[in-house]
């Protein structure tokens, strides 16, 4: 019985070493190039990109103005809200060069 439940921990435990063949020839000194994005795409992100560090420059400084906590606690929302749009587009556009 012992020798059954090794055999199943040893099958089990074999079956999670698969290892991707993409593995095999990944060489971390020359990494996969990056789509090159088109400056039809560009353009309109460049341009969101700015609009949104706008937008969370001015959220900054109402922050830094207010006084009371539950409206700082808002302007935080708003701020994080516009964070999380704006690194996807960061994100895309670094990778472009």
């Amino acid at each position: 019985m012992r020798t059954v439940l090794a055999l199943i921990l040893v099958a089990a435990v074999g079956g999670c070493a698969v290892v991707p063949p993409a593995a095999w020839d990944f060489d971390p000194a020359r990494p996969a190039p990056a789509a090159a994005l088109a400056p039809q795409q560009v353009a309109p992100m460049t341009q969101r990109v700015a609009q949104l560090e706008t937008e969370r420059t001015a959220i900054r400084n109402r922050i830094a103005a207010a006084r009371d906590v539950r409206q700082r606690l808002a302007l935080y929302e708003q701020l994080h809200r516009v964070g999380r749009e704006l690194s996807p587009l960061e994100r895309q556009l670094a990778g472009r060069r």
